[in-house]
């Protein structure tokens, strides 16, 4: 049995014995810690390949993995610290039973809750992302995750959906004759998005060739099983590196795109929000200090007046 196994089984089983007869949590709390562990070790799955072992997770992989909470969940600084107290609980009983030299956990913090305005990507910058995964096409050695790949990236942008709503939709939820998609989101709540004609004909491209599936995905790796969020950014951390985008981006990045452009296209903030599966308002209101950002960009670049006085002085 591989090292996670053991941890995902064993370990977990006894840890949460432990807290139920040790330290006397309620079932509510020991249940919130099942669930925080399963996140965790769903997120290093990908990582069996390269034979991870317990004893060798290290604070980089638990910044890796709040990082992909933050981006990806959108988890706010409370949720982040449920995580963090659950994890530390965890490492410290690994590390008392014997199972770990240390705990990974020693040197990371809890998170603060500063509201930092979301990166995104110009419109140039996505455009150059999206031509280099159809360039990308023609060349590959697999053309249908080629397809697959720019279908992903076009429905991103077109949509503004998270990456657990992209790998979580099913076919039935795909109507490409309406160009529309239904999006099971947050709270389990569905809700519809549209899609450009771009973003419909690379799905339907995909579609035409993708292999025999195995489940009701649309979006489906070699083994026709359904895509893992990892896999999607690892694809998109090659295609941004081969497009020559340096910035720091994930997928997330997209949909942080894709609502900032519709907002400076003349979009307003309700459609944006329903649009993004926003609960408040309050949440889609972010994306006008981004505009603001580029307002002033371009008027103080444009206003006359100091046009004149660069040119006096």
């Amino acid at each position: 049995m591989h090292d996670l196994d053991r941890a995902r089984g064993y370990y977990i089983e006894d840890f949460l014995i432990h807290l139920s007869v040790e330290r006397s949590l309620g079932r509510r709390t020991i249940r919130e810690y099942e669930h925080d562990l399963k996140i965790f070790f769903d997120y290093l799955e990908p990582y069996l390949a390269e034979d991870l072992k317990l004893s060798t997770i290290d604070p980089r992989t638990i910044r890796e993995f709040l990082a992909h909470l933050r981006r990806e969940r959108d988890y706010t600084a409370n949720a982040l610290n449920r995580k963090i107290a659950c994890l530390k609980g965890f490492f410290r009983f690994l590390e008392a039973e014997g199972h770990i030299p240390a705990s990974p956990m020693q040197r990371i913090s809890s998170a603060r809750d500063g509201r930092h305005l979301p990166k995104v990507l110009t419109e140039d910058e996505v455009m150059h992302l999206l031509d280099t995964a159809e360039d990308r096409i023609e060349s590959a050695k697999n053309r249908e995750f080629a397809l697959r790949d720019r279908a992903i990236l076009e429905l991103f942008y077109a949509t503004g959906i998270r990456l657990a709503e992209l790998v979580g939709l099913d076919m039935h939820r795909l109507d490409l004759e309406r160009r529309s998609l239904r999006v099971i989101g947050k709270g389990n709540k569905e809700r519809h998005v549209f899609l450009n004609r771009t973003a419909a004909m690379a799905v339907k491209d995909y579609l035409d060739c993708r292999p025999k599936a195995r489940c009701p995905a649309v979006f489906l790796n070699r083994f026709g099983d359904r895509l893992s969020r990892r896999a999607v950014e690892i694809m998109f951390a090659r295609l941004m590196k081969e497009a020559g985008i340096e910035k720091s981006a994930s997928p997330h990045t997209l949909r942080h795109s894709f609502a900032t452009h519709m907002l400076e296209g003349g979009s307003d903030l309700v459609t944006i929000k329903e649009l993004l599966g926003h609960e408040n308002l309050s949440t889609t209101q972010i994306y006008t200090n981004l505009s603001r950002t580029k307002m002033r960009e371009v008027y103080e670049t444009a206003h006359p007046r100091d046009a004149v006085a660069d040119q006096k002085g």
